[in-house]
């Protein structure tokens, strides 16, 4: 019984495990023959793109020579020093000297406008002609090509003011055997580049510089392109697993051949497991056949699928940079790698400056063409170990990591110098320049968040202080930037809760009778106390406040002083507001809703607010001027005066300002300046006021220059509506006029 037993057990188990097993065994094959499968594809794809990453990477290489030698030929100077009048030390210096120095060109010759040499040189120092013999047939092929560009390019006239020449360059590159040594020949046309000087006739110069195809160059190349046992052959080499591709001159012909190893990950691997590879190809190499093949084609269709995925989440589809995602998915470890001693990484914050004028002036696609031609050069100015993001708009961070404050210094000089150079684009040449603010991260544990918001306040203090220069992040930023969107925040409630009040200065003629006031907006905050004027006028010119508070300025001083018959009001309005498309809209209305008399105010602008020939500014003047409002121009003599402005945009009143009028009694020349815009003022048959009047020596000199009406704390100081209307007599109150601090009594009625 027990041998039956065991042979109905053996017989289940076979049943049992026998599925397993061959299912097993199957699996086991197919992914052997998977993996041989795609390592065999692997050596292919490999071999295939190293072939053509040494096939591009040395037409690549020929067009950096070409860049290389174009500099020091298309370039003023050497029109001077090599058409003008030949000078062999500047050959010597800028051809010979330099290009065999620096980048490595062993020849350089120079020939005439009848493409005779004149000049030559061998591994930088000065040679005979005869040098040159060698080398004349391969370039004798070349300059038909360039002279025929030559020929085509427009004619060159010597540019003046600030038109320049714009050239392009005329080059040839060639591979030719001389004396059994392959050299690259570059032969270039001397041009102009800015065009201050141009060539004596229509056949310029040529400069040719060769380089010899050797071992140090072969070396450097393979290093950049990772490519293992490179030689340089006369034919293919005949052995197997050698790839080669042809060097061949201008005629088509084999001058040598690259030849280099390439490599066999896939194979590698192979040997080790082709045991087991062998094993499951013999138990089931068709099945297996026909599943990698078809899973090959999937795996290799989920792989490009996930890569352009990939790339689109971590990559800005307009310069392929790297994007925010990947910023901070570099970012985070970079600043965990940070610790004490090491170097630290800087992160540069770069943003245009005027972009938002071309993308005004000539589209969105212009500015796109701008933003691509920025990025080229955030490339080509940092090194491979930076890492350079494009955050949105116009903005960009570059990471330099292990590096010093010097360093990011020169860096970010390096940047701000490249993108102020113009750039050339199909919409013309766009004018741009770039701001740059670094944050110096020398510890461990900033957040990125963190570290990009301290090179956003080093940018922001960039812009603040006048564009195009570089700010490092400093402590003290974090805070004022703090406290100012803590007075932002102020000020708008300030707006609705009572702290904002309007004062008025009285104005006066030479009797002391009160002919005006200026309306004076003062804060006096609940924490802070007084808050000037010069500080919450601007934070509300830059944060967009100052529509809304001019509005609010307008419509109380229309409110206190609409009953006011006896004397004018200045406002003062910003240039801002002025250059508003609803400016004089909005004045209009306000005027409609409290019904006051237009002309009984009078519209103070500075000079600045008129500058240009913005069409708003002038039609907010014009329309203003017929509501009725008079234009007065404050602090007049401090900007750009001139007789323009006050005639085309109907000046009626000019405000002589407070500094020349406290330099009076210091010397003849203060005097006769006054005296100077008071005859003005008579000659276009303007009004004239003097401001900051504080002595009586002072109010003589005006009177002596012939100037009516004054204003100033001799005058009076600002005070509240109710208390100026009981001073002039306007208005319902009567109790004693409640003066600012320091105010000066005595002021007498208006007759």
């Amino acid at each position: 019984m027990s041998v039956v037993h065991e042979s109905i057990d053996d017989r289940s188990k076979a049943r049992l495990f026998g599925p397993i097993v061959a299912m097993t065994t199957a699996g086991l094959a197919l992914l052997v023959f998977l993996a041989v499968f795609l390592v065999m594809r692997f050596d292919q794809v490999a071999a295939q793109r190293e072939t053509r990453l040494v096939q591009s990477g040395f037409e690549r290489q020929l067009a950096e020579f070409d860049g290389i030698v174009n500099p020091q030929v298309n370039w003023d100077d050497a029109v001077l020093n090599l058409d003008q009048t030949f000078t062999p030390g500047w050959a010597d210096l800028n051809l010979g000297s330099y290009l065999f120095t620096y980048n490595g060109f062993t020849r350089a010759f120079v020939l005439d406008r009848n493409d005779q040499p004149i000049y030559a040189s061998v591994k930088g120092e000065r040679a005979r002609i005869d040098a040159y013999r060698p080398f004349a047939a391969a370039v004798s092929r070349l300059l038909p090509r360039i002279r025929a560009q030559e020929q085509l390019r427009p004619p060159l006239t010597p540019s003046t003011g600030n038109r320049d020449i714009i050239t392009r360059p005329i080059q040839a590159h060639s591979i030719a055997d001389i004396g059994g040594i392959p050299f690259v020949i570059i032969v270039t046309l001397v041009q102009p580049d800015v065009g201050r000087i141009v060539p004596r006739s229509g056949r310029a110069p040529i400069s040719i510089n060769a380089i010899p195809i050797d071992g140090l160059m072969l070396e450097a190349f393979a290093a950049r392109y990772l490519v293992d046992d490179l030689h340089l052959h006369r034919q293919a080499p005949k052995e197997p697993g050698i790839t080669s591709i042809p060097l061949r001159g201008d005629d088509g012909k084999q001058i040598a051949v690259l030849a280099w190893t390439p490599g066999q990950p896939g194979m590698d691997l192979l040997e080790k497991i082709w045991g087991p590879a062998l094993a499951a190809l013999v138990l089931l190499s068709l099945i297996a056949w026909t599943v990698v093949r078809s899973g090959a084609a999937i795996f290799s269709e989920l792989l490009a699928s996930e890569a352009r995925a990939r790339h689109l989440a971590f990559h800005d589809p307009l310069t392929k940079l790297p994007n925010r995602a990947m910023l901070f998915a570099r970012l985070q470890p970079r600043l965990a790698e940070i610790t004490a001693g090491s170097p630290p990484l800087a992160v540069l914050a770069v943003d245009l400056d005027r972009f938002k004028d071309v993308n005004d002036s000539l589209g969105h696609h212009a500015g796109d063409a701008l933003i691509q031609s920025v990025a080229a050069r955030l490339r080509q100015e940092c090194d491979d170990s930076a890492l350079i993001a494009r955050l949105g708009g116009d903005e960009f961070v570059v990471l330099l990591n292990g590096t010093t404050r010097e360093a990011a210094v020169a860096m970010a000089d390096r940047i701000v110098a490249a993108v102020r150079k113009p750039h050339d684009s199909e919409y013309g040449r766009l004018e741009a320049g770039c701001s740059v603010g670094v944050a110096v991260i020398e510890h461990a544990g900033v957040d990125p968040s963190e570290a990009l918001r301290w090179a956003d306040l080093a940018l922001y203090r960039s812009k603040e202080a006048g564009r195009a220069r570089v700010t490092f992040f400093e402590v003290e930023m974090d805070a004022a930037l703090r406290d100012r969107r803590s007075l932002e925040t102020d000020l708008r409630s300030a707006m609705n809760d009572g702290s904002l009040r309007m004062v008025y200065q009285p104005q006066v003629d030479r009797a002391g009778r009160i002919v005006a006031v200026e309306a004076l907006l003062r804060w006096k905050h609940p924490v802070r106390g007084n808050v000037p004027p010069g500080v919450f006028v601007p934070l509300a010119e830059e944060c967009g406040l100052i529509l809304p508070l001019g509005e609010f300025v307008m419509r109380r001083v229309f409110e206190e002083t609409g009953r006011w018959t006896s004397v004018r009001t200045a406002i003062n309005v910003s240039a801002v507001q002025l250059r508003s498309s609803g400016f004089a809209a909005q004045v209009m209305r306000l005027v409609a809703q409290v019904g006051i008399d237009p002309t009984r105010y009078e519209i103070e602008l500075t000079e600045t607010a008129l500058l240009g020939d913005d069409p708003l500014t002038a039609a907010n003047v014009e329309a203003l001027k017929r509501m009725g409002f008079s234009i007065a121009l404050d602090d007049f003599g401090t900007g750009y005066s001139s007789l323009s402005v006050l005639q085309r945009f109907s000046v009626d009143k000019i405000k002589i300002d407070r500094s020349f009028v406290a330099t009076l009694g210091g010397g003849a020349e203060s005097e006769a300046l006054v005296d100077a815009m008071i005859r003005l003022a008579r000659a276009l048959k303007l009004e004239v006021i003097a401001e900051g009047v504080e002595t009586e020596r002072q109010k003589e000199r005006l009177i002596s220059c012939g100037c009516r009406e004054f204003q100033g704390h001799l005058i009076g100081m600002p005070m509240r509506s109710d208390d100026l209307a009981a001073l002039i007599g306007d208005g319902s109150s009567r109790q004693e006029p409640r003066q600012e601090p320091g105010q000066e009594r005595g002021l007498r009625r208006r007759a």
